[in-house]
């Protein structure tokens, strides 16, 4: 089989998106399929570039940045031009949330209307706190939604959450066409030894914006520090965004910088490795689609604080995995961290919602066999 995937980001940078695209591209070419990966240039230095990674090649096509809202007739042609030379079996595309995807599957469906397209759309309500969000998402779902949706042959979503969602959204999706697929993890490992010296680790990873929560998971650390005299704990705070300097400004006006150790956007087995030694993770997001860095944590066994909503409260049925009300209560964030930290929490074993990549690509190898036969019979 022969598979393209498609995806408007840079495939590897840091993400939920370009985690899901490697990590497909990663196992098919593995298992023997031949597998090309399509993403416009994030820099320009790497424009129409192509590059082999483990068994796949990735191709950049021309700059992202500058394009009205992803809409780019180069980027098209570079891949038309892929689809003549490749013949791809199936494509995959993922994202929705700009005009890029829907410009892709409209022109391909158009010159090669038996091609079978499978669309990941990671959908949610994103940008709701910007005009934009608030006034076009439902004008973007009508005019252009209804439209796509219905050329697509497969909808691949993480959640039930992002179903739900999407078909409240789209009102002509066809719910037979949706199938619920769940991220993956690197690996399941639940041996857990604290070696933090008696002190209390707390984590925070990903893109700092407002709706990940993470203002709240600071001030619950002001209230551990001040209200229950909590001296022995540090939060580390990894990645990088638009947010970090209102949460710094917080930490200093809460008089707890020196609690907080910042680090970037880390490879993912220094992550992972920090994920393992943390004693409790927190996502207090407003919304995710999946929450993939949940997984990730339960999987190798640390303990897991959520917000009961979106698609996070799916993992509230995983052993090890705690929920609060949004937005969360910082005092009782800060107790559900010490009942966690002066007890021994069993994490798992889990439901099929945290597998390793290699079982959910098989997942997804499914879909893409089930879209061939149909078009080969």
């Amino acid at each position: 089989m022969r598979l393209l995937l498609v995806n408007y980001m840079e495939t590897t940078a840091p993400g939920g998106i370009n985690k899901v695209v490697f990590e497909i591209a990663r196992w098919l070419s593995k298992w023997g399929h031949e597998v090309v990966v399509f993403n416009p240039a994030w820099d320009d230095n790497l424009q129409m570039s192509e590059e082999k990674i483990e068994n796949f090649k990735l191709i950049r096509g021309y700059r992202y940045r500058g394009s009205l809202y992803g809409l780019s007739i180069k980027n098209v042609e570079v891949i038309r031009e892929i689809i003549k030379k490749f013949n791809p079996s199936v494509v995959h595309i993922h994202g929705y949330h700009t005009l890029f995807s829907p410009e892709i599957i409209y022109v391909i469906k158009r010159s090669y209307p038996t091609l079978p397209i499978v669309l990941s759309p990671h959908y949610g309500p994103y940008g709701h706190n910007t005009l934009a969000g608030k006034y076009l998402w439902g004008i973007y779902n009508k005019l252009v939604g209804e439209k796509i949706f219905k050329k697509v042959d497969s909808i691949i979503v993480a959640s039930n959450f992002e179903k739900l969602h999407l078909l409240k959204a789209v009102s002509n999706v066809d719910p037979q066409k949706v199938v619920v697929i769940p991220h993956g993890v690197d690996l399941i490992d639940l041996s857990k030894r604290r070696d933090n010296a008696g002190e209390i680790h707390l984590l925070f990873a990903g893109y700092l914006l407002k709706l990940k929560g993470v203002q709240y998971i600071i001030q619950a650390l002001a209230e551990l520090v001040y209200t229950f005299n909590i001296k022995d704990i540090k939060l580390i705070i990894v990645g990088n965004g638009p947010y970090k300097a209102n949460l710094k400004t917080l930490a200093k006006k809460l008089k707890v910088e020196d609690y907080i150790i910042w680090k970037p956007f880390l490879n993912h087995s220094t992550l992972l490795t920090e994920i393992k030694k943390a004693d409790i993770f927190l996502l207090l997001s407003e919304n995710e689609n999946y929450g993939i860095t949940v997984a990730e944590a339960l999987a190798l066994g640390t303990p897991v604080i959520v917000t009961k909503r979106t698609a996070l409260k799916e993992f509230l049925s995983e052993p090890g995995c705690f929920g609060v009300d949004y937005p969360p209560n910082p005092r009782e964030v800060a107790e559900l961290i010490l009942k966690i930290a002066n007890s021994d929490v069993k994490v798992g074993p889990f439901s099929k919602k945290i597998r390793t990549w290699e079982e959910v690509v098989r997942d997804y190898e499914r879909v893409y066999q089930n879209l061939t036969n149909y078009k080969e019979d």
